[in-house]
């Protein structure tokens, strides 16, 4: 990872085991063969997250960039 502190860090694991688990999710479904409406929300889900980790990371890089000038 960048040079994160353990605080960013464990802030950060929330948001990858939320798309571990939603993967889990879909797979499971996909297994099964048990498609369902919760399997696209599944989905959806799993994209809103992939894009809101992004957007953290991309805020936890100016922020330690902010830091680091002053």
């Amino acid at each position: 990872m960048r040079d994160f502190t353990t605080k960013q860090l464990m802030y950060m694991s929330f948001y990858y085991f939320s798309i571990l688990f939603l993967v889990a999710c879909i797979l499971f479904d996909v297994v099964t063969e048990s498609i369902t409406g919760f399997t696209f929300g599944y989905g959806f889900a799993l994209g809103y997250f992939i894009i809101r980790t992004k957007a953290v990371l991309r805020l936890m890089e100016d922020l330690d960039d902010y830091e680091s000038k002053n």
